[in-house]
């Protein structure tokens, strides 16, 4: 059927519009908050503002980008950062060649969370959980990553893929 006035392109755009602002096609929600991040076990938070702000965001979207990628649409999640770790440890002789983080076997990455999981408003899975990534230094994929917190990264990912692996296999293949 044709719509006159309505480029066949225009139609298809508003189309898909349509689809993705039904309930079911909606992304997890996710919300990061970070109690107390001055309190925090890591040295890489007292290097000051700008360097304690770029770490959190950073957090913070790789926590959002792995809830939307391991969630099924309709869920929501909060997360609340209690504590945290990063992997390596500050080497201030380093940190005029920019490589501020000596990453050893003993300074793996460790944080410590509080989570709560939603669908439809009522909780699904609530919890309050220390990750720890031991053996970081033998993932190959974050070893040879170049992100800057790529071994948090697969730390929270592999969390999110065992706590919500149930959840997981309710989405849809894309």
């Amino acid at each position: 059927m044709t719509t006159p006035g309505i480029p066949p392109l225009t139609r298809a755009a508003l189309a898909l519009g349509a689809v993705l602002l039904l309930p079911g096609a909606a992304q997890a929600a996710t919300h990061v908050t970070f109690r107390a991040p001055e309190t925090y076990r890591d040295g890489n938070l007292s290097w000051g503002p700008v360097e304690q702000r770029l770490t959190l965001e950073g957090l913070e979207r790789i926590i959002q980008r792995l809830a939307a990628k391991r969630l099924p649409a309709g869920y929501e999640i909060d997360v609340t950062v209690l504590d945290l770790d990063l992997a390596g440890r500050i080497n201030p002789l380093r940190s005029r060649t920019g490589e501020r983080r000596v990453m050893r076997q003993d300074t793996w990455p460790s944080m410590t969370l509080r989570y709560t999981l939603r669908r439809s408003g009522k909780v699904i899975a609530r919890g309050e959980e220390t990750l720890r990534a031991m053996n970081y230094l033998t993932d190959p994929v974050a070893v040879r990553s170049t992100e800057p917190l790529r071994f948090e990264t697969a730390m929270l990912d592999r969390w999110f893929r065992t706590r919500f692996a149930a959840l997981e296999a309710k989405r849809p293949a894309s």
